[in-house]
């Protein structure tokens, strides 16, 4: 391989590590401005993105396919300063039952909403679950909606395990969060249809005919979605369902919901 690690870190008292481990605490994430990329594909997309990328951390012992030293090398050509684990601590400090031997360090942004904005919106709110909030960002990229707004930021976005369940897209999306009433306004001032997945909408999703730009609502299994929205002029949408099934996990939702109003 074509590269040169910057260090070598082999003890569980390393500082460096300690500070790895730490990152895995949103608090500290927040304190930081720093978060935690593991996984070859996750890295990659990273890398591929306008996020600034602080080390990459690499254990070739846990080396999985054939390209690994693809990534090291273009890291090594963009300067980013590259560090040698033992497999013990990286074991250590990763959040996988199999990691594949790759963990990167970057740095967060801010998420402040935009002046403007375009095209379609998923609005998760107050999604609790990482993986669930993972999966609709994956999946709202492959149906071509490109702006997320997390209404209320329960869930972190940039948790590890957020990244990991997106497969590493949360890093090629629009991202942006505020409350619920600022998003509204900011929806209203820019000509935007709201829409609800509601399981007690009055209109069914199938054949529903959005506008352009239209802002998709999907709220929490436990909860549903926040009261405030149901304050503001929207269209409340609900998923036919048979058999006595009256709830659809929330990615499943809104995986639904935008193959529907995409298709």
């Amino acid at each position: 391989m074509n590269f040169s690690a910057n260090k070598n870190i082999e003890s569980l008292n390393n500082p460096e590590y300690k500070f790895l481990v730490s990152l895995k605490k949103n608090r500290n994430r927040k304190s930081s401005n720093k978060s935690i990329s593991e996984g070859f594909r996750e890295c990659y997309k990273l890398l591929d993105s306008n996020y600034e990328i602080d080390t990459l951390y690499f254990c070739s012992d846990l080396f999985i396919g054939e390209n690994n030293k693809d990534l090291l090398n273009e890291c090594e050509q963009e300067n980013i300063r590259i560090v040698k684990v033992s497999e013990k601590v990286f074991k250590a400090m990763s959040y996988r039952d199999r990691p594949d031997g790759f963990i990167a360090v970057f740095n967060t942004r801010d998420l402040s909403l935009p002046d403007k904005i375009n095209g379609p919106i998923l609005i998760p709110d107050q999604i609790e679950k990482p993986g669930n909030l993972g999966t609709m960002i994956r999946t709202a990229k492959s149906f071509g909606i490109n702006n997320i707004f997390l209404s209320d930021e329960i869930t972190d976005i940039f948790n590890p395990n957020v990244i990991r369940a997106s497969i590493g897209h949360v890093f090629n999306m629009n991202i942006w969060s505020s409350s619920n009433n600022k998003i509204r306004d900011f929806l209203n001032s820019n000509n935007y249809q709201i829409l609800l997945l509601d399981p007690e909408g009055e209109e069914s999703l199938e054949n529903f005919k959005p506008k352009n730009n239209f802002a998709v609502v999907v709220g929490a299994e436990q909860y549903g979605i926040s009261n405030e929205w149901f304050e503001n002029e929207y269209v409340a949408l609900c998923i036919r369902s048979t058999n006595n099934v009256d709830s659809l996990n929330a990615s499943t939702a809104a995986a639904i919901g935008m193959w529907e109003l995409t298709k």
